[in-house]
């Protein structure tokens, strides 16, 4: 959910920018509670996170064009997002082991 969440939020953010769609701090702050949201009923599926994110950005008329941009190299990213999700689980799966002992 972690790799998803900051996914969605750079993404949008970078793809609103993009379009010349200007955000104040309050809506910044918005998209950091939807992409949280979003992440956390996102299903564990391949590019899950990148549709995710252009329905989101449909729905707030962003020009969604611009993630042309991001689709070749959305892989790697992928790569780096899923080993982010597993070192994250790893760590509370750590400290919740730590504190049944």
């Amino acid at each position: 959910m972690n790799g998803c969440a900051a996914f969605i939020l750079v993404t949008s953010l970078f793809v609103m920018n993009c379009g010349g769609m200007d955000l104040s701090i309050w809506q910044m702050l918005l998209w950091t509670l939807v992409s949280v949201i979003a992440a956390v009923g996102n299903a564990g599926v391949p590019m899950g996170c990148f549709f995710l994110t252009v329905s989101l950005l449909t729905g707030v008329g962003a020009p969604v064009e611009v993630m042309g941009m991001i689709l070749p190299i959305y892989t790697i990213v992928d790569m780096v997002e899923t080993a982010e999700n597993v070192w994250s689980d790893s760590c509370v799966c750590a400290m919740t082991d730590k504190d049944l002992k």
